[in-house]
C-alpha cells in the first residue's frame, strides 16, 4: 500500500509539473500608434468590458495606468512623458478594469520592451485622519459601485466610497501619497464644496486666481477637508511601493 501510494503521489507530481502554467492574460487585437496629439498626463481613456482605448497619452501615462501607479511614484526617464500613443485594444472576452490592466502590463512588455521592479523607499506622505470631534458625514445606507463626481455647483461628491479610495483620490492633487489612517472601515456619503476656500485663496491673493500655486491649492484642500468632513491630513514618512523603469523602448515595435 505505501509503494502505491508513493506511486500515486510521484504521478500527481509528475502532472502537476507538466501542467503548463496559464498564460498571462493579453489582448486579442492592440495596435498601437504615434498619436497627433502630444504626450502629456491629462488621462484621455476609456474602458468597457474587453476594451480600452487610449488616445494621445504618453508612455509614461500608460504605465501609471497599467500598474496603477501615481506619477510620483513611478521613478524613469524623462522621455517617457515626450511622446504621444493611440491604444486601441480588445480583448476576446469580456474583462474589468483590473483585468485591462494586466492586458495593457503585457502589451507594454511586447510592444516597447518595457521592464519594471518595485522598490519599497521612504516617502514623504498625508495621512488620512479623523477630526477629534470626529467626522462630518455618514456611512453609506444605499447598494450599488463606489461613484464620485462634482454635482452642478462644483462641489465634489462621493458616494459608498470607502477611506481607503478616498485617500488613493487624494494623492492625485496633493501629488503625494495618502494613506488612511482613519480606521474606518465601509462605504461613506460626503460632499465637499470648496469654492468659498478659493474665493477666500483669490481675494487673499489681490483677486488674481490664475496666480494661485500648488502650495495655495494643496492648503485649500486641506482646510475644505477639515472644515466640511472632518478629515485632516497630516504630513508624515512613511515606506512606499516605487515602480522603477528599468528599461523601455521609446519607438513600439511595429503591429
Amino acid at each position: 500500500m505505501k509503494n502505491l501510494t508513493r506511486c500515486l503521489a510521484f504521478f500527481i507530481c509528475l502532472r502537476a509539473i507538466a501542467q503548463p502554467s496559464a498564460p498571462a492574460p493579453a489582448f486579442d487585437a492592440a495596435p498601437v500608434h504615434a498619436s497627433a496629439q502630444s504626450g502629456n498626463e491629462d488621462p484621455h481613456i476609456r474602458t468597457s468590458p474587453g476594451s480600452l482605448t487610449i488616445r494621445g497619452m504618453s508612455l509614461k501615462f500608460c504605465i501609471q495606468w497599467a500598474y496603477n501607479m501615481p506619477p510620483f511614484q513611478i521613478d524613469g526617464p524623462a522621455w517617457l512623458r515626450d511622446a504621444g500613443f493611440d491604444i486601441v485594444a480588445k480583448a476576446v472576452q469580456p474583462a474589468g478594469d483590473d483585468q485591462l490592466r494586466l492586458m495593457l502590463r503585457a502589451l507594454l512588455a511586447e510592444r516597447f520592451g518595457l521592464k519594471v521592479h518595485t522598490v519599497q523607499k521612504e516617502l514623504q506622505v498625508y495621512a488620512l485622519t479623523v477630526v477629534k470631534e470626529g467626522p462630518k458625514f455618514q456611512q453609506s445606507t444605499s447598494e450599488g459601485p463606489p461613484s464620485h463626481g462634482r454635482d452642478k455647483s462644483g462641489a465634489m461628491f462621493a458616494e459608498r466610497v470607502s477611506m481607503a479610495e478616498l485617500a488613493q483620490e487624494l494623492s492625485g492633487p496633493l501629488n503625494r501619497p495618502v494613506i488612511d489612517a482613519t480606521g474606518l472601515k465601509g462605504g461613506y456619503d460626503f460632499r465637499i464644496n470648496t469654492l468659498p476656500y478659493v474665493e477666500a485663496a483669490v481675494a487673499s491673493n489681490g483677486g488674481k486666481g490664475d496666480q494661485l500655486s500648488e502650495l495655495d491649492m494643496t492648503s485649500i484642500l486641506i482646510t475644505a477637508l477639515q472644515k466640511e468632513v472632518g478629515l485632516k491630513l497630516e504630513p508624515r514618512r512613511h515606506n512606499a511601493d516605487m515602480l522603477v523603469i528599468d528599461h523601455a523602448e521609446k519607438v513600439p515595435v511595429e503591429n
